[in-house]
This record gives structure tokens, C-alpha cells and sequence, in this order.
């Protein structure tokens, strides 16, 4: 028996992380593990909540970067998106169909195309700030106010080191070092 907004452990088609991580203390690779089960059950859970609202989950990033940037160009787009070209090509095609954008040409550079929101995708993008609201609120807004401090500055802290080590890998780099963790005193 299901019971809506229960997540019940679902079994998953990819193996589980191993136990151990060759060359990671304990403690990182348990963080590691909690933060790989938690973006899974982000990812289940949000596409819930976009289905159960009939939003395509592939549609819904780019309606909010839409909303942000109307009028953007579509390769910045796809840039922004982090996927290919052809990609954002194809979804933009099926949200055209819908009537949720509008391609046209730019004033100034013919070779570039602009992709703005039309009224019902600005609707599908606000119904889509439901989901997330929702979410949140089920989620995240449940913890206690001083954990969800805690826990922003630790995401702020993790994402500022992925941002480098991807800096550093995109322009050839080794890795850079970590940063020595803080001990308990």
C-alpha cells in the first residue's frame, strides 16, 4: 500500500556505492554516501511533485532560466543548461508546439535566434515554482531553523570546492588540493 508523500525505498537498477573509497578517509566518503542518497531522493521526489502537476521535468529548468532571461539566445541557452545544441533544439521545438515559447531572430545579429516565454509558459513556469515550493516546504523547511542555517553554509562550502575542481579540470589543471577540515577542539 502506498501512502502519498512517503518515500518508500525503491529497489534501484544502479549498484550501490562501495563501502569503502580508496584514498578517502571515513568520514568523506560517509558525507560522500549521504550526499549521493540525498540527490537521489531530491531527483525522485521533485519529479514527483513536477508529474503529479503534469510538468515535464526536462522542461522545467529551462522555463526557469526562461523566466529569469526572457529573450536569451538559444546557444546561451543551451550553455546555460549544460547541454548540447541539438538538445535544446529539440526541447525547444516540443515547448514551441505546446505554446510555451516563442522563437525568434535577433534585431542585430541574424545569426543568432531568441527564445522568449509566451503567456502559458510564463503560467507552466509559475505552476513549476509550485512544485519547487511544495517541495521545499516538505522537505527542507522541516528541518529546524539553526540545521538549516548549518546546512546552507555546508552546501555554500561544497559547492564553492566543486566549482574549483571543475575550474581547475576544464583548464587542465590537476585538481586542486583540499582544504585541511576543521578538527573538534
Amino acid at each position: 500500500m502506498s501512502h502519498p508523500g512517503v518515500l518508500v525505498p525503491q529497489p534501484h537498477h544502479v549498484a550501490a556505492l562501495p563501502d569503502r573509497l580508496e584514498g578517502v578517509d571515513d568520514l568523506s566518503a560517509e558525507v560522500f554516501r549521504a550526499f549521493i542518497s540525498t540527490l537521489r531522493l531530491h531527483r525522485r521526489l521533485m519529479m514527483q511533485e513536477l508529474g503529479d502537476r503534469g510538468i515535464h521535468p526536462g522542461q522545467a529548468m529551462c522555463l526557469r532560466l526562461l523566466s529569469a532571461n526572457d529573450g536569451i539566445a538559444q546557444r546561451d541557452l543551451a550553455e546555460a543548461l549544460h547541454v548540447a545544441r541539438p538538445t535544446v533544439t529539440k526541447m525547444l521545438n516540443s515547448m514551441e508546439k505546446a505554446g510555451l515559447v516563442r522563437r525568434r531572430d535577433d534585431d542585430a545579429d541574424a545569426r543568432l535566434t531568441r527564445v522568449e516565454l509566451t503567456e502559458a509558459g510564463r503560467a507552466e513556469e509559475k505552476r513549476m515554482r509550485g512544485a519547487a515550493a511544495d517541495y521545499v516546504n516538505a522537505t527542507i523547511a522541516t528541518l529546524p531553523e539553526d540545521d538549516r542555517r548549518e546546512l546552507a553554509r555546508l552546501l555554500d562550502a561544497m559547492s564553492s570546492g566543486i566549482e574549483r575542481a571543475a575550474a581547475a579540470r576544464e583548464a587542465g589543471r590537476p585538481d586542486p588540493a583540499p582544504a585541511q577540515p576543521e578538527t573538534a577542539s
